[in-house]
C-alpha cells in the first residue's frame, strides 16, 4: 500500500503518474494554479486531498508538503509507503530521514519525466526547460504591453479572470489546453514577482511597478535633451508620453506618469490653468 505526495507546482501534470497505484493521494496545488490536468479518465475513485497554498512565498509549497509529511507519517502504520512525486530534488533529505528513524518507513523521491524514462533526461529537461522560459517570457511582454495601455480599473480582479484575460490577450490562446493549464499559472508567478500584480488569496490587486518602469523609461529619454526642447504645456506633454510610451487612449496610465514626474521632482506647474506652462526641475 502506497501513499503519493505529489508537488503540482512542480511538476504541472498528472499525465505520466499512475494514480490508481495509490490508496491516497495529497495533491499539493501552488497559489496561482486555478486548473489541474488530467487528460486519463478513470473507472474507479480515487482517494484524493486537495492542498491548495493561499499565498505567495518562497518555496511555501515545499513546506506545506513537508509538514504533511511528517503529520501523515505520525497518524498511519509503518507498512504504508510513501512516495514523493517531484522534480526538486530538495525532497531527498527528508525522505532519507523518514527512511532512516527506529520505526522506519519506506519514502522515496519519484521523479516524474516527459517521457517517464531516466534516459537522457539531463539533455531533454534541460532543452525543454530553456524553451520554455523563453515561451513565457514573450507572454509575458504580450501581457506587459496590453497593460500598460489599459487603465487598472478595467485589469481583471480575481486569479480565475487573470488567467483567461492572459488566454485572450496574449498569443497563448495558440496553444493546446493543457498547455495553457500549464503556461499560464507560470506567467501569473512572473507578473507577482515582478511586483506588477499582488495576490492576496484568490485577489487581484495592481502594483505601481509597470507605472515606475514606464516613467524611468521616459525621464531617461526627457533627460537627454536641454530644457527648451523639451515640451513647455501640460497637454504637449501629454501628447509626447503617449507616443513615446504607446499609451494613445490611456488616460489613467498618462496621467500616473505625470504623478510620477511631479513626486520625483522632474517637473511643476507655472500656473493654474487647464494647459499650464511647464518648469522643469531637472
Amino acid at each position: 500500500m502506497k501513499y503519493a505526495f505529489i508537488d503540482y507546482e512542480n511538476i504541472h501534470s498528472l499525465d505520466n503518474i499512475n494514480l490508481k497505484e495509490y490508496e491516497k493521494i495529497y495533491l499539493f496545488l501552488g497559489a496561482q494554479q486555478q486548473y489541474i490536468s488530467l487528460s486519463e479518465k478513470f473507472n474507479d475513485l480515487l482517494n484524493i486531498n486537495l492542498i491548495t497554498i493561499k499565498n505567495i512565498a518562497k518555496n511555501n509549497l515545499d513546506f506545506h508538503l513537508a509538514y504533511f509529511l511528517g503529520k501523515v507519517d505520525q497518524e498511519v502504520d509503518k507498512q504504508i509507503g510513501f512516495e514523493v512525486i517531484s522534480k526538486d530534488k530538495g525532497y531527498q533529505g527528508i525522505c532519507d530521514y523518514i527512511q532512516n528513524q527506529k520505526c522506519a518507513r519506506k519514502c522515496k523521491l519519484i521523479s516524474i519525466t516527459l517521457n517517464n524514462t531516466e534516459k537522457n533526461v539531463p539533455t531533454v529537461t534541460e532543452n525543454k526547460s530553456e524553451k520554455t522560459e523563453q515561451e513565457i517570457e514573450k507572454y509575458i511582454n504580450e501581457y506587459q504591453t496590453f497593460m500598460s495601455r489599459t487603465a487598472i480599473r478595467n485589469l481583471p480582479t480575481t486569479v480565475e479572470k487573470l488567467f483567461k484575460h492572459i488566454c485572450s490577450q496574449t498569443s497563448v490562446q495558440k496553444l493546446p489546453q493543457t498547455t495553457i493549464n500549464i503556461i499560464v499559472p507560470q506567467i501569473i508567478e512572473q507578473l507577482s514577482i515582478k511586483k506588477l500584480i499582488v495576490i492576496n488569496k484568490t485577489k487581484i490587486t495592481y502594483g505601481v511597478a509597470g507605472s515606475e518602469k514606464l516613467y524611468t523609461q521616459y525621464a531617461a529619454f526627457l533627460l537627454k535633451r536641454e530644457k527648451l526642447k523639451r515640451p513647455q504645456t501640460l497637454s504637449s506633454l501629454k501628447n509626447e508620453i503617449a507616443s513615446k510610451l504607446n499609451l494613445r487612449g490611456n488616460t489613467a496610465k498618462i496621467n500616473e506618469i505625470l504623478d510620477l514626474l511631479k513626486t520625483n521632482d522632474m517637473i511643476t506647474y507655472q500656473d493654474n490653468t487647464d494647459n499650464p506652462k511647464l518648469v522643469y526641475k531637472k
